[in-house]
């Protein structure tokens, strides 16, 4: 959705092509219930510094009580106000690289979710609190960043001295700070006629004159408040550090061998290439299309793929394959056409936004022949831009995975489903001792990978257990469940979660990326549409001053059977003090589980035997892994009160294996 993903819209509006997955399903419902005390930051003011200065850093959000700010990286010596437990001076040390770093909060009740801070090389200065007015609008210097707050449906004036023939340059960083605000940049001249303007993106003119000009900054629909904060870069375009736009994730970036050539097309004619293919072009002008030919002998299969929208260019490429067919007077004529004009679907959202517009596909030439490929972008219908950028990639198949991990909330996380609107909580990595934390780990498949992936975890604290699950064939998540025993102490650190498959004969092991939510939204006629990030590292808490917690056991470790079976399990909880409640328990792990039954532990018996029906899961042979998900009802002691507290708990795995149905 782009720019729309940003912003509140009406969900009756909203059609939604993605289906809902199985793990968002909400499993239970009932009345509210209070959850345990864990950080959560929501704004960071200011979000950014120069190198080598000291900037004063304020933070809002809940159950922030004592804590520290804890940077990705060295460099960074933050000293706490002595007045206000939520106020820091930071010095931004020499050595610190610009660009942008994870910050979050630790302290008493964990760690919170990060909040990106930018470093400049950059003169900066806070935004006047006069600059609501063209005549009292903020005179800029060059080159600057401004930093400050949007008003709610306020306008911000800014005053440039214009200099003829010299280039100028605005770029106002929001959405990447992890920002609500969607800048919409305004240019005036000095009677107050609007010259141009720009939405989500930088702003760059030539002055005709030495003439004073005015740039007015609000958000696109009128929002504002200390959630829609923004850095304002001012200068030359020389001067200013490149937009960068990354759409959708780079997992396995183009070859560093795509070089430009001849412009395909530049005579009229196609270019005349053998494959394997590297190379790069460019969308211009518009409707332009560039056209390879090649031979190919039937049977022949080649991966197929583009880099553009991924690059941050705003495209929508598509690929046309023909077989060119000559007749007796020499004539070609193309057939079986095949067409890869979208990208494969990416199961992640809302925890993880892998959307992006840039194809794969797979190619099988049905005949020896001449085959002739098409790149063009489906945007580019009218305006003649550069910048519209591509790499051309056409391989033989190199089968590979990633991962994507993102902490699984107490109620999961919903996407848009029948126009209800989104559930989207933000949440860290939080374990508490005798708790199960589940991480889920999606995957990305390339080249037509469908093998099992065995996942875990590494750099785990004393006292923290991760169990191993199963990705199976052709599935595209599971879940890690890590363990804290009762007598895990506290700490706090980053940890990583890895992936191992065998993939030719040798075995593969990757590294997840860290995913996680940008802003909580709820259920209502506006909703906040999902917006994830990739987060600089998977920072993990033990909180050791945890109340009591029961536990979950799945008494089998494996079971096998046929894709038709009906097994049987036995499941028991042990209540660690207090009065026993009734767990409500459901399966999870594979699609198709959403629709399985619900059952109940009774109080007393702690401990029933459910039925797991394989037949409407339709899997394939294989290794799995299953897991079940409690919830009971409590009163638990939160922050020295007695309250009531809904308790998920989370079962150890169960290994499953699909053997082969016999043949008929």
């Amino acid at each position: 959705m782009g720019n729309a993903q940003q912003r509140r819209i009406f969900v009756k509006s909203l059609t939604v092509k993605r289906p809902v997955l199985p793990i968002f399903a909400l499993l239970f419902t009932g009345a509210a219930f209070a959850q345990l005390p864990e950080p959560r930051l929501t704004v960071l003011s200011s979000c950014g510094g120069r190198v080598g200065e000291t900037v004063v850093i304020s933070a809002t959000g809940i159950d922030l009580e004592d804590s520290e700010l804890r940077f990705s990286s060295p460099g960074f010596v933050a000293k706490k106000d002595a007045k206000d437990s939520q106020k820091w001076s930071v010095e931004v040390g020499p050595e610190l690289l610009a660009g942008r770093y994870d910050v979050r909060l630790a302290g008493k009740y964990g760690v919170s979710n990060p909040r990106r801070f930018e470093v400049s090389n950059l003169p900066e200065a806070d935004l006047s609190q006069k600059a609501t007015s063209k005549e009292t609008a903020q005179e800029l210097s060059f080159p600057l960043v401004i930093r400050g707050v949007v008003p709610k449906q306020g306008v911000l004036w800014f005053k440039i001295q214009g200099m003829q023939g010299k280039p100028l340059l605005l770029d106002c960083h929001a959405g990447a700070l992890d920002s609500r605000l969607e800048p919409a940049l305004t240019l005036l001249d000095a009677n107050g006629r609007e010259l141009t303007r720009v939405r989500n993106k930088p702003l760059q003119w030539t002055p005709d004159s030495d003439a004073p000009f005015f740039v007015t900054l609000r958000d696109f629909i009128n929002n504002g408040g200390n959630e829609y904060f923004f850095r304002l870069y001012a200068g030359a375009p020389e001067a200013l550090p490149p937009a960068v736009a990354v759409n959708g994730p780079l997992f396995w970036p183009p070859s560093q061998q795509s070089k430009a050539g001849d412009t395909p097309n530049e005579a009229g004619k196609p270019k005349e290439v053998s494959l394997p293919l590297e190379t790069s072009g460019e969308f211009y002008p518009a409707r332009h299309a560039d056209r390879f030919e090649f031979e190919a002998k039937k049977g022949d299969v080649w991966w197929m793929e583009i880099f553009s929208h991924r690059l941050g260019c705003p495209t929508h490429p598509r690929l046309l394959v023909e077989r060119l067919v000559a007749d007796k007077d020499g004539k070609q004529t193309p057939q079986d056409a095949l067409v890869f004009d979208d990208a494969p679907f990416f199961s992640g959202d809302p925890d993880f936004n892998g959307q992006h517009f840039d194809p794969t596909g797979r190619f099988e030439a049905k005949e020896d022949g001449h085959y002739r490929l098409t790149v063009r972008d489906q945007n580019n219908t009218s305006e003649a831009a550069h910048g519209r950028r591509y790499k051309l990639s056409v391989r033989k198949a190199s089968p590979d995975f990633a991962l994507v991990s993102a902490v699984l909330p107490s109620t999961p996380n919903k996407a848009f489903k029948d126009f209800t609107g989104a559930t989207i909580q933000v949440r860290a990595a939080n374990i508490r001792p005798g708790q199960v934390l589940p991480v889920r780990v999606l995957t990305a498949r390339r080249d037509g990978f469908d093998g099992s992936i065995v996942i875990g975890a590494e750099g785990l604290p004393p006292g923290v257990t991760a169990d191993s699950t199963v990705i199976g064939p052709k599935q595209n998540e599971g879940v890690l469940l890590l363990r804290a025993t009762e007598s895990a102490a506290a700490w706090i650190g980053a940890i990583q979660v890895t992936g191992r498959s065998t993939i030719g004969g040798s075995e593969c092991k990757h590294t997840a990326l860290c995913s996680t939510p940008v802003w909580e939204s709820s259920v209502g006629e506006f909703v906040e549409p999902p917006r994830s990030r990739i987060a600089a590292e998977l920072a993990l808490a033990v909180v050791a001053d945890a109340p009591l917690s029961d536990t979950l056991q799945v008494e089998s470790d494996a079971l096998e059977g046929l894709p038709t079976d009906k097994l049987k399990v036995r499941l028991k909880v042990a209540h660690s003090g207090g009065e026993p409640v009734p767990v409500k328990v459901k399966s999870m792990g594979l699609a198709g589980m959403e629709k399985a039954k619900e059952t109940e532990i009774p109080a007393k018996e702690a401990t029933v035997e459910y039925e797991l029906d394989l037949g409407p899961l339709k899997l394939a042979p294989g290794t799995y892994s299953v897991w079940f998900r409690g919830e009971e009802k409590v009163k638990r002691d939160v922050k020295g009160k007695t309250a009531d507290v809904t308790l998920v708990l989370c079962s150890n795995p169960l290994r499953l294996t699909i053997k082969e149905a016999p043949k008929k």
